[in-house]
């Protein structure tokens, strides 16, 4: 009997001892922590609900980093439920990057819209403002608008250098240009040509064979406007007609990649070309003839463009020359 009471009071003891040590090694090596859910997809381990504060806190700044009025949020309140890990576990995995993936954002941005065009995004309503007025103090008369988008992303943000450049090509293309109204006169010394002015609504074609090549006459930028411009900027609308200043063999219709975009070049005869650039449709091809007043094409913004406008431009045997030696002739 004494011998069987001393078996169980050791085997009693025997067991305390194991489940202590399991006890002792389950608290050393696994760690309290709360499990994480969002919208019902788990989202990882986090130590405590202060730590995932910590860890959003964190993903919040970066996302102010690149706009400091960007709105941040989760769709839904994050659910926690009590948990024991491995350390090693709560070390190794990436919260950062399954939270950030459940992060959503809202941008607003300021766009600037010329004639219809969007030419401009910001971040900040006042930079939008600054550029518009500006804008507006030197073409009194432009149709430009801001107008307000949220997105959840931001792409082709406008840097200030960059929008300097769009505002200075945008003022320089509605500068008005002083025009004498008596007849150009032009002399054999000199390369340089006064502009002729066309009031009409239609192309204006002296003896048939030579034609005014759009129907608008507002001139944006002349010849040698700035360094390397070697045409003629004639504004007018989207998709308005260009016509073949003469007649002749269409050399080519597509996609020009120096930045003339959608281009048409037709060859006279005697190695004069004619060139009409930044197209937003082609309507012919090349080996097509043509006749002087042809449609061949519609005014747009393609290429290297800052608002719709024909670049006419005159080559003879490759090298360009005023257009307005043979825009006179009309």
């Amino acid at each position: 009997m004494l011998s069987t009471l001393k078996f169980i009071l050791f085997t009693a003891i025997s067991l305390v001892m194991i489940f202590t040590a399991v006890y002792l090694t389950v608290l050393n090596t696994y760690k309290p922590a709360v499990k994480t859910y969002i919208n019902g997809e788990f989202i990882g381990y986090f130590s405590d609900e202060q730590q995932f504060d910590e860890v959003y806190n964190d993903l919040v700044a970066e996302k102010q980093n690149i706009d400091e009025n960007v709105k941040v949020y989760l769709e839904s309140e994050p659910t926690f439920e009590q948990s024991y890990i491995r350390d090693s576990l709560l070390e190794e995995q990436n919260v950062y990057t399954n939270l950030r993936a459940e992060i959503k954002t809202e941008y607003t941005i300021y766009e600037l819209v010329v004639d219809g065009e969007q030419q401009m995004t910001f971040t900040a309503e006042d930079q939008a403002e600054n550029y518009i007025n500006q804008l507006k103090s030197e073409v009194s008369d432009i149709n430009a608008t801001i107008e307000v988008e949220k997105v959840s992303e931001l792409e082709d943000v406008t840097s200030t250098e960059r929008a300097d450049d769009i505002l200075a090509g945008i003022v320089d293309r509605n500068k008005p240009v002083d025009l004498p109204e008596e007849e150009p006169q032009t002399t054999t010394n000199t390369t340089q040509y006064t502009a002729s002015v066309y009031n009409g609504a239609v192309a204006p074609v002296a003896d048939g064979t030579k034609v005014w090549p759009t129907v608008y006459n507002r001139i944006n930028c002349d010849y040698l406007g700035y360094y390397g411009h070697n045409g003629v900027d004639i504004g007018g609308a989207s998709g308005t007609p260009i016509y073949a200043y003469m007649g002749g063999t269409v050399t080519f219709s597509g996609w020009d990649t120096t930045g003339y975009g959608n281009c048409v070049k037709i060859s006279h005869g005697n190695g004069i070309v004619t060139i009409y650039a930044h197209c937003s449709a082609l309507y012919v091809s090349a080996g097509q003839q043509v006749s002087a007043g042809q449609t061949i094409a519609g005014i747009g913004m393609t290429g290297w463009a800052t608002g719709n406008h024909l670049h006419f431009e005159v080559r003879v045997n490759g090298v360009p020359v005023n257009p307005w030696i043979y825009l006179n002739q009309i």
